[in-house]
């Protein structure tokens, strides 16, 4: 009795009451917060929060934080944040400045410096104007003239005022007065009977006006609140009145009282109120408001914005060093059972929220527990296992030797009655009996999870390569989706004989009489398809994801979220415990609980609106029309929901009409649309937002877009085309028949050429062989004759024969080999050296590069110009006469380059001695040569040319003559 009587008392010792608290973010300097002193928080109709800090006032879209300053503004900080009757945000500061927003511009309406005299002055609106109070006066301010009005009389010390629907209140030292547009001011009611001197200010709860005032010399708080139509003092239990009251926030039926040591939260019951809790307790909490999405916005002193969420997702504190929870079993109907990763347990009461941690037992972690439902409790460490017994206020009940191995290192504990039980190991699933100690194998293989279904009388283990189900008879057949093996983390059993099997890649899987029935993925209403710890909840199905925590409803296959944005920090949770009207959570962030009811608030979904709009990526004014030039393929639409986390209730779909009809939605959530290569034509943009649930949607924003087609394809150019087309399809047949005309003459001028070239032809043949060169070689070969030199007759006759034979046959061609050409040059030089009685001497070089054989060139056209070399040229030598005729090709142009150089007595001595004899003769038909060398170039890209160059000594004596033949040559 003693030794109980001990154990009560220790148990009360380590019994604590941990405060619950509701999950929060909490915004700061890291989160690009601009400040961490604030003053007051506000939200506008478009979804805005506005914030005035010590650094000045600040817009929060969510995402961004703006800044808004006046050039006049004295000094950064800015208080009193208030709407007036056209939805204006305005603020003032100490030095009596008093602004508004307007076009997005803070704008200064009036300096009252000279009224307010550095004091913080409090301020409202009454109909077209400005009312403003501050010690000792009030007065207001004309929105249209500025006009000043003192509303206070002469002897009067107005300490505060403030309106209420058309009524407006002045608290005069411990009097209250009151007027209307009708009546003058009049006494409403003496405050107080003491001598303190109150900073007041009010709050109206259902009606009812709550005022509180603060005495800074005593340091004591004032409550006065409304009753049987009297301002009597309110008392609230469990505050300190030395806790200085700074604004009082209504929520429904609950009573927030914000103070320089945190929120004290009553319910109001009409005249009484109850105290319910504190949030931030020390902290200097300086306003609150609740936004549209039911998220509370706690403004601070010195710790920055606090956000709640969600207020019915509330925190647990836990003791110090308890660790992260890894398992949870409910054991009676108010109290569960918590285990840690390092070895802790604790028993938590739902109804007191009292925490009692039980002695270590271990310092591994605990894998699982499980209640069979009458006294005893099964808890299985790392390294061991013990049974709890519930009676003895948890302490380990004796067993026998070699009772608890039979359960160590169990990954899942599943109860079939009090006696049996399956688990989960990293070796195997088997059938432990706590009777006889007995165990039956059901596989030898790591398993993580299991199930028994008492309706159907059948066990479900998850394995390491797949699920199995084992009838009464512990025949196993493997459960399979779409005929590949489940790889199971969880397995729950909702009312309807679902049995439900959480995956790692595949969502949740129904299973019925051992076949699938049900699978729900990202299609179908997960937010993930990887799945986590589930809990069957009679109809509803609690499904953690690594992205949300999800109610599924198997009747009406719905699902309803909990994201980060209802304050979770974290998915990484290890067990759930459903209650009546709550449902726990353990996880590596600590215990929290949700009220089933509350927790899942009504969607409520903001306009979106377009924040940027780039054409080829530079930025334009953002319009509802677009009228784009043809080289513009590249549009981006940036756009943006207010709100906290908003990104993550907002999905947004788009469309292009003019291209696709289909919606689409926007991928990873982004606030961003880009379309990279348009073409030319008339498109409507059209974007919405979806709340996640896709039953709300915004109105539909359209942006129409016009991308003009080139010139090109623009009608008057086509017409333009046409009719130039036309123009030139007329002029090219004109010139085409011109042409016609052209050819048909020039064909004519060519035969008449053609006739020409033909007797400038025999006219060169006739020079080559005119009767001056016919009686020397006869001559010659007369002389032979006379001197009985038959031999050399005869050669020469042969000699001359073939080369008036070769000449005719030349004469009848228009072009002919460089060989040939050659091979008549030599039979002509032979001839001319013995008439020159072998005093003449002659080269003809060809270059290395020349096939002689395959080039061509205009016959005829040579041997004039070495004919006029010897008869002009070498003829008046005595001796020493020299004749080269070298060919080479021109790099710059396909000519042939003939160089005849003689050693004579050049062109000057030539004309002198012609003109001194008597008769003179033509020594060839020069004439000719030149017309018949027009005639070949005419018409033609590469021309013959003559260049004929008169060589000279070092002295200026004549040594010469060279003449340069430029021919245009084709190859066989």
């Amino acid at each position: 009795m003693l030794k109980k009587g001990f154990f009560i008392i220790l148990f009360l010792f380590v019994a604590k009451l941990f405060a619950q608290h509701p999950l929060y973010v909490h915004l700061t300097e890291k989160d690009g917060l601009p400040d961490i002193e604030f003053y007051g928080v506000l939200e506008d109709k478009d979804g805005f929060i506005w914030l005035a800090a010590d650094k000045g006032l600040y817009r929060y879209d969510g995402k961004t934080f703006k800044n808004y300053s006046h050039p006049q503004k004295r000094g950064l900080s800015v208080f009193g944040l208030k709407f007036d009757n056209n939805g204006r945000l305005w603020c003032n500061n100490i030095s009596g400045q008093y602004f508004y927003v307007e076009d997005d511009k803070l704008k200064l309406f009036a300096d009252l410096k000279h009224n307010t005299g550095g004091q913080l002055a409090s301020f409202f609106f009454r109909e077209k104007s400005l009312v403003v109070s501050c010690y000792p006066k009030m007065f207001q301010v004309d929105f249209l003239t500025k006009e000043e009005t003192d509303l206070s009389k002469s002897n009067e010390l107005v300490g505060y005022g403030f309106k209420e629907q058309d009524t407006i209140f002045k608290i005069i030292g411990d009097t209250l007065k009151s007027s209307t547009n009708k009546t003058l001011f009049k006494v409403k009611q003496n405050l107080t009977n003491d001598n303190g001197k109150y900073s007041w200010n009010h709050k109206y709860i259902h009606n009812k006006l709550l005022l509180f005032g603060y005495d800074y010399y005593v340091e004591e708080q004032k409550i006065l609140f409304s009753k049987d139509g009297k301002l009597r003092d309110l008392k609230l239990h469990s505050y300190d009145k030395k806790i200085k009251i700074v604004d009082v926030f209504v929520d429904d039926d609950l009573v927030w009282f914000i103070t320089n040591s945190g929120i004290y939260i009553y319910k109001y019951l009409g005249s009484d109120f109850k105290f319910e809790t504190i949030f931030f307790k020390g902290e200097e909490i300086t306003s609150v408001i609740k936004d549209k999405k039911d998220n509370y916005w706690i403004s601070t002193l010195r710790s920055g914005i606090y956000i709640i969420p969600n207020k019915h997702i509330q925190n647990h504190k836990l003791p110090k060093g308890f660790g992260n929870i890894t398992a949870l079993e409910r054991v009676d109907r108010d109290q569960i059972i918590i285990g840690s990763t390092k070895g802790k347990l604790a028993i938590v009461n739902t109804d007191t929220n009292k925490v009692v941690t039980l002695d270590s037992l271990s310092h591994k972690k605990v894998f699982t527990i499980a209640n069979n439902g009458k006294k005893e409790v099964y808890v299985c460490f790392a390294n061991k296992s013990f049974i709890l017994d519930k009676t003895n206020h948890y302490k380990i009940k004796p067993t026998k030797v070699g009772e608890f191995h039979k359960f160590s290192n169990a990954k899942d504990i599943s109860v079939i009655d009090s006696t049996r039980f399956v688990m989960s190991s990293y070796s195997s699933a088997y059938i432990w009996n706590r009777f006889d100690l007995s165990h039956t194998n059901l596989n030898v293989k790591r398993s993580y999870t299991s199930h028994y279904s008492p309706s159907k009388k059948e066990i479900y283990v998850g394995y390491v390569d797949g699920v199995e189900m084992y009838n009464e008879d512990l025949i196993s057949t493997e459960i399979k989706l779409n005929g590949q093996s489940i790889f199971a983390i969880d397995i729950e059993e909702t009312e309807d004989g679902v049995i439900w099997i959480s995956t790692f890649k595949d969502g949740i899987i129904g299973v019925k009489n051992g076949k699938v029935v049900a699978n729900y993925t990202i299609k179908n209403g997960l937010l993930s398809n990887q799945t986590n710890t589930i809990k069957a909840d009679g109809i509803y199905l609690w499904v953690v994801t690594d992205k949300a925590i999800q109610k599924f409803n198997t009747r009406s296959k719905t699902f309803e979220n909990l994201t980060k944005k209802d304050g979770i920090t974290s998915f990484n949770i290890s067990d759930i415990v459903v209650l009546d009207d709550k449902v726990y959570f353990g996880s590596n962030k600590g215990l929290f609980q949700i009220d089933k009811k509350g927790a899942f608030k009504k969607h409520i979904l903001l306009d979106f609106y377009f924040t940027n709009v780039l054409v080829e990526d530079e930025s334009v004014e953002i319009k509802s029309k677009y009228n784009l030039p043809s080289d513009v393929n590249k549009i981006q639409f940036q756009f943006h929901t207010n709100g906290f986390f908003s990104e993550d209730d907002v999905h947004y779909q788009y469309r292009l009409k003019g291209a696709s009809d289909n919606w689409t939605y926007v991928t990873d959530n982004s606030q961003q649309i880009t379309f990279n290569s348009l073409s030319a034509g008339k498109y409507d943009f059209q974007l919405k937002g979806l709340v996640t649930s896709n039953e709300l949607e915004t109105p539909v924003k359209t942006i129409h877009i016009k991308i003009n087609q080139p010139f090109y394809k623009d009608w008057w150019f086509i017409v333009l085309c046409i009719l130039t087309g036309g123009v030139i399809i007329v002029t090219y047949y004109k010139n085409k028949l011109r042409l016609k005309e052209n050819e048909k003459q020039l064909q004519l001028e060519k035969a008449a050429k053609d006739k020409e070239l033909v007797f400038l032809k025999l006219e060169n043949l006739s020079s080559q062989m005119n009767p001056h060169f016919i009686f020397n070689a006869l001559n010659s070969i007369q002389d032979y004759i006379l001197l009985n030199q038959r031999n050399l007759a005869s050669d020469y006759l042969g000699k001359f024969a073939d080369l008036i034979r070769m000449y005719l046959h030349h004469s009848t061609k228009g072009n002919i080999s460089l060989s040939e050409e050659i091979e008549a040059l030599s039979q002509y030089l032979e001839l001319e050296k013995l008439r020159f009685e072998d005093s003449l001497d002659y080269q003809i070089n060809l270059s290395n590069e020349i096939d002689s054989e395959i080039i061509e060139i205009p016959t005829m056209l040579i041997q004039p110009y070495v004919e006029n070399a010897l008869k002009h040229g070498l003829l008046h030598k005595k001796d020493n006469r020299n004749l080269s005729i070298s060919f080479s090709l021109e790099e710059k142009q396909q000519n042939l380059l003939c160089n005849i150089t003689d050693n004579g007595v050049g062109r000057k001595k030539a004309s002198e001695l012609k003109a001194k004899r008597i008769q003179s003769h033509q020594s060839f038909a020069s004439k000719a040569t030149n017309d018949r060398l027009d005639l070949l170039n005419y018409g033609k890209e590469y021309k013959t040319s003559i260049k004929i160059i008169d060589l000279y000594t070092k002295e200026g004596e004549a040594a010469g003559t060279q003449v340069l033949i430029s021919i245009p040559y084709t190859k066989l």
